[in-house]
């Protein structure tokens, strides 16, 4: 008889008490976990009765954990093994592993791997939403730049996390000591998003005559970057000045992060208890809930066939601006503007409403005549506005058929249709079809990384996949950029200019407000699920080493050209499924991430994956965001006043991210005259009613603060 102190689990139905003749003799059935059970500030341990069926029973009486054999065998049969629905199995799970258990390091690699591989979804999906041709217009080198050092960076902070550190005599640590893995956060990507749409339609110090000065380039939807080609309206022939490019907005990005991580700094050292009451559960859950909605509506653009095509494929306003050309050639002006019809009418001269086609869409265009600058000797190009669609630059169709209008989404491979496609539809139904395959089938191992095992099944299957035209074979998947990748990736090989845009500093405030809110929760979890205190000086001292990690990571992240860290939840769960706390495990995990990182082929062949496959995965990603805030804020509806300050803030949040013109048409116009002052208060303001978890989060932490509380709780 083996009689040694454990705990019994609850988590997954699963006891831990294990007979050797259930589990067929193939792994010692030892007991090596702790239980921790506060009662008045005690900790007790429980004790259990482990029986070990071999041939030979030996008494043996253990009082510690350091009596106990140095090496346990893993079953791995148990971690591999599918489910038969309705079938009952007698494959009883491994024993567990704790958090200073010194595994072998083959175990630890397999461990590892599967954390690393389960976080690999989530990390890369920043990187590719952000750098595409409806955001920052990145070219195709620098998003795989992107996705490789966001792996990089996240292996970096996942191993600061695992591997705890003093900070001299301060009493102060950072990193959890926990595998509390982190990685790229979701939760600054509207953010980002909105930084590059408000500062790439603002102009930047460079001069310009021609598009072909602004040398950071836009990029194409195809990820080209040709000065004077792909980056067309770049240079603003009014002022003289390029816009602002995409490696400009996302510099702006990262500094203005860097400045506000130091925020979370702070918080790591604010006491916990202050931190709960200016932030309570149900605020933290409006903001995850809104968050969720806003990425949601982004993946099923993306499932369709791409965000560009999925928001321009109606027709809208355009405005079509000459070339500028050194000297007074007004009067001879060539003129590209579809107001001049080849009918021998010749140009005009005089500004007005022009018709240059017949039909449906007659009297749709405005002509502006080009003009001469004096102070630099330069002509303006002439101006067009039109209402045109977007797949025919320069003339407004006037079609009989619509669908001869529609934009052809150019991210899945060479097959570009039309938005909404059934051919995207379906590839990206498939995600999800494996994705619930998984649930039924998948052995713990799998289920552990459906997300990533489903992306990739998603996307093999769309590699096997051609669409006929013309009679010719069309892929979906194009790998010349994989055979095109050098072979290995290093931080810095691309740069971007680092700036702070002021009108996102609030904005990002809210945000590491946040994700240290969520760590907390994230870092509680890792600890029940490793089976160590969750309450106690020892936690408290995790907690702290979290929040600190997390914010000098997001620090370090922008420094090293990533975008902020933090700690990922969904990894709790493959700690409680693989049975597995032990720290040599989340250093494998951290070493895996790097390596990943540093293979630019990987990050190429990440690159490849069809918008419509990535957005069957990161629908379900995104939606996983929204039941946590739904799981938070639930927890927290125990009277009226909790129930009032959700209703307004999650109306007013989800109604925005439905209808994002509320705030950006008409509210706070642009005045081209105001103040530097003024208008920074103004972009600020609009980024913040524009942005769905922005608003709500201020409304609910401003009604939370400001309601009374009702001397009596009722439950009404």
């Amino acid at each position: 008889m083996i009689k040694k102190r454990a705990n019994r689990e609850e988590s997954d139905g699963i006891s831990l008490v294990e007979h050797a003749d259930e589990a067929g003799g193939d792994y010692a059935t030892i007991q090596t976990t702790p239980s921790f059970e506060t009662r008045d500030g005690d900790t007790s341990r429980s004790w259990l009765q482990v029986e070990e069926s071999s041939d030979d029973q030996v008494g043996l009486q253990v009082e510690d954990d350091e009596a106990l054999p140095s090496r346990l065998q893993y079953k791995w049969s148990w971690l591999f093994m599918p489910r038969i629905p309705c079938v009952s199995s007698s494959n009883v799970p491994p024993p567990f592993f704790p958090l200073d258990k010194p595994i072998p390091w083959i175990m630890a690699i397999v461990m590892g791997l599967q954390h690393a591989i389960a976080m690999v979804g989530g990390i890369v999906t920043p990187a590719l939403l952000l750098s595409g041709s409806n955001e920052l217009r990145l070219s195709k080198e620098e998003t795989r730049y992107l996705v490789s050092a966001g792996l990089i960076v996240s292996g970096i902070a996942s191993l600061i996390q695992v591997h705890q550190l003093k900070v001299g005599r301060t009493g102060l640590v950072v990193g959890t000591g926990l595998i509390s893995v982190a990685g790229t956060s979701f939760t600054f990507l509207p953010i980002a998003r909105s930084t590059a749409a408000y500062m790439m339609q603002e102009d930047s110090p460079r001069a310009c005559t021609l598009d072909s000065d602004c040398f950071l380039a836009w990029a194409s939807e195809e990820g080209v970057s040709i000065p004077g080609v792909t980056n067309i309206g770049q240079c603003n022939t009014e002022t003289g000045r390029c816009k602002f490019s995409g490696q400009e907005a996302y510099g702006a990005f990262l500094g203005t992060c860097m400045v506000c991580s130091l925020l979370e700094v702070f918080i790591s050292i604010v006491p916990q208890k202050f931190l709960r009451k200016l932030f309570p559960q149900h605020v933290a859950g409006v903001c995850v809930l809104l968050i969720g909605v806003g990425l949601t509506g982004t993946g099923i653009k993306y499932w369709g066939g791409g965000a560009f095509c999925a928001e321009h494929f109606a027709k809208r306003k355009v405005t079509l601006v000459g070339v500028s050309i050194p000297g007074n050639v007004t009067k001879d002006y060539p003129s590209s503007s579809p107001c001049f019809p080849p009918d021998g009418r010749g140009p005009r001269s005089a500004a007005g409403a022009c018709d240059p086609l017949v039909g449906a869409l007659r009297h749709v265009c405005k002509y502006l005549p080009p003009h001469f600058d004096q102070a630099s000797n330069v002509t303006r190009g002439d101006r067009t506005e039109c209402e045109t669609f977007m797949d025919l630059p320069g003339v407004p169709p006037s079609l009989p058929d619509p669908r001869a209008s529609w934009v052809l989404c150019s991210g899945n491979g060479q097959v570009k249709l039309a938005y909404g496609s059934k051919e995207y539809v379906t590839l990206g139904m498939l995600v999800f079809a494996i994705l619930v395959l998984t649930e039924i089938f998948g052995s713990p191992f799998i289920r552990n990384c459906q997300v990533a095992f489903a992306l990739m099944v998603g996307f093999s299957i769309a590699g096997l996949s051609s669409y006929e035209q013309d009679g010719r074979q069309l892929r979906f998947v194009n790998l010349d950029g994989v055979s095109s990748a050098p072979p290995f990736t290093f931080l810095f090989s691309k740069v971007f200019p680092i700036s702070i845009y002021l009108p996102s500093i609030f904005p990002l405030l809210i945000c590491f407000v946040i994700t240290s809110v969520e760590s907390i929760g994230d870092i509680s979890a890792s600890a029940e699920a490793s089976q160590v205190e969750t309450q106690g000086p020892v936690f408290e001292r995790r907690l702290q080493g979290g929040l600190l990690a997390d914010g000098l990571s997001s620090l370090l992240a922008c420094l090293l050209t990533s975008m902020p860290t933090t700690t990922m939840s969904q990894n709790n769960g493959v700690i409680a499924m693989s049975r597995c706390a032990s720290r040599r495990a989340g250093y494998a995990c951290g070493v895996c991430l790097i390596l990943m990182g540093s293979f630019s082929k990987l990050a190429a062949l990440v690159l490849a994956i069809p918008d419509c496959v990535l957005g069957g995965m990161t629908t379900f990603l995104f939606s996983n965001i929204i039941l946590s805030g739904i799981k938070l804020i639930g927890a927290a509806l125990v009277d009226r006043r909790t129930r009032f300050v959700v209703a307004i803030a999650v109306g007013v949040g989800v109604g925005v991210a439905i209808s994002p013109a509320w705030a950006t048409n008409a509210l706070w116009v642009k005045d081209p005259h105001a103040t530097q002052t003024w208008q920074l208060l103004r972009d600020t303001t609009i980024l913040v009613i524009s942005s769905p978890y922005c608003i709500g989060t201020s409304i609910a932490l401003l009604l939370n603060l400001l309601l009374p509380r009702d001397a009596k709780t009722h439950n009404t």
